[in-house]
């Protein structure tokens, strides 16, 4: 789909990736369109690596206005803007980008959707200790917001790539294969892989006998199942728990106000989501 074509609609703002169909964004914020009577629209680019600077050039600021940025580009894309927000340089990954006095600017709202549950839960997590399980873009966006803005005593970040693992700021890391040893440590465990999202349903970055305590808080950004392998066990062992949806929520309505300079109706868009979940469709 090419964003570019003269029949698009006044507005149109897209998400970036490669794979995209699984993605409820177009969801989200068609409805916010719907709700505020916008001429906008909101499309699925599936774009391999090569194609990122002509995509990005398209987006013109007017007709074009930006694009939200998903797996697997987010780092990629905070190479190729012109200008970064002081998170996304922070972060070191971009997930929205508009145009600004003709500049390409790369900013990051996952920090800002990432924390809203957490802080909703009214926990003071000064004292905490959490372990973030995966080192790519949603990774660094966590751990900045762990350790900048939430203060957390201790981040640990534990991968498969160590390497990418230790060079995110303000952390420690540790070994994939010491993974079962620090989560059971920590007071919130965050998934930050595609562990437990299709095709890969079945499985979990933990064990399955890991044993999870009542006292810690499991987050798993994963939002199609809305109830991962990880979040279930977690569950069943009376932990406290939080998926995906509402971080993919919240990182949606700060760059639709970065967009559109309005806020997102989210009773639109929450009513909107559990419609399209009750009829089947994660995507």
């Amino acid at each position: 789909m090419d964003p570019t074509q003269t029949e698009m609609p006044r507005k149109t703002c897209f998400l970036i990736g490669h794979p995209t169909g699984h993605s409820l964004s177009p969801t989200i914020h068609q409805a916010a369109y719907g709700a505020l009577d916008m001429n906008w629209h909101y499309a699925l680019m599936d774009v391999l690596e090569p194609d990122l600077d002509a995509v990005l050039a398209g987006i013109d600021g007017e007709r074009i206005v930006g694009a939200n940025v998903t797996i697997p580009h987010k780092q990629a894309v905070y190479e190729r803007v012109d200008e970064l927000s002081d998170t996304a340089r922070a972060v070191g990954a971009v997930n929205t980008v508009y145009r600004r006095d003709g500049r390409l600017v790369g900013d990051n709202t996952d920090v800002a959707g990432f924390l809203g549950p957490l802080r909703a839960m009214g926990r003071d997590w000064s004292m905490a200790r959490a372990v973030v399980l995966g080192a790519g873009g949603a990774a660094r966006a966590v751990a900045h917001g762990l350790t900048r803005e939430l203060g957390l005593a201790e981040v640990v970040v534990t991968a498969r790539r160590e390497a990418a693992a230790r060079a995110i700021p303000d952390i420690c890391a540790a070994p994939w294969e010491e993974r079962v040893g620090v989560c059971a440590e920590a007071d919130l465990i965050v998934n930050t892989t595609p562990v437990g999202m299709a095709p890969m349903e079945a499985a979990s970055p933990l064990p399955d006998d890991f044993v999870f305590d009542a006292k810690q808080t499991v987050y798993d950004l994963i939002y199609a199942p809305e109830t991962t392998r990880l979040m279930a066990a977690a569950q069943a062992a009376g932990a406290s728990v939080i998926g995906g949806l509402p971080m993919l929520i919240g990182q949606a309505a700060a760059a639709f106000r970065i967009w559109t300079g309005r806020d997102m109706p989210l009773e639109a868009v929450n009513r909107a989501l559990r419609q399209r979940m009750a009829t089947g469709g994660s995507s």
